[in-house]
């Protein structure tokens, strides 16, 4: 989605079937279930936690029902779970692999399991948006902090991990910066990469 005037640019949702089965299996985790449609996120045992977590975030709509059947005829984007347990998450994603074969399945913010459209990722965004600006991917830079960016930090011509970024991706990137996400990294990786300052 363009920021000016939110116009969508290209789309790549997952069926209302797939969706509803994933909202119906992920009733029996311990697990806040997100769905997102082009306009709103839902959310099913919208817990404290997250509420605040999301608070000035995005608008979320709570739901109480067992079903999304009220969703039918809408495009549907993307399902996630939210555990604050990644060891939880990642048991919920080998329970599941019987029916996620066939979809994009990763973590972030330390908190979500995700499940897209085959091949939707970051990675596959960066290189969607290249070609539509024209733009080499040699010469793009992404920055991540979580497994959902790898693909993208991958890609780009230069793959940039924040201080803060999870242990086990550092080694995939080209540079660690000196900040967090929270401390200006994107700064950083601007004044050194693109205007050669400190």
């Amino acid at each position: 989605t363009e920021n000016k005037g939110s116009k969508l640019l290209h789309f790549e949702g997952i069926s209302f079937e797939k969706a509803s089965e994933l909202y119906k299996r992920g009733l029996d985790y311990d697990v806040c279930i997100h769905v997102y449609t082009k306009d709103m996120v839902y959310a099913y045992k919208y817990v404290q936690e997250e509420k605040d977590y999301l608070a000035g975030r995005m608008e979320v709509t709570e739901i109480f029902d067992d079903n999304i059947d009220f969703l039918k005829g809408q495009e549907i984007v993307k399902v996630l779970y939210m555990n604050t347990d990644y060891q939880y998450l990642k048991g919920i994603e080998n329970d599941l692999k019987e029916i996620t074969s066939d979809l994009d399945v990763s973590y972030s913010s330390n908190r979500y399991i995700e499940f897209n459209h085959q091949g939707v990722n970051k990675g596959q965004g960066l290189k969607k948006l290249a070609e539509l600006l024209h733009v080499d991917i040699k010469d793009t830079i992404a920055i991540g902090d979580n497994f959902n960016d790898l693909s993208m930090i991958k890609v780009a011509g230069l793959g940039v991990g924040v201080q803060n970024t999870v242990e086990e991706m550092k080694k995939e990137c080209d540079i660690i910066t000196k900040a967090t996400n929270n401390q200006g990294a994107i700064a950083e990786v601007i004044n050194k990469r693109i205007l050669g300052t400190n």
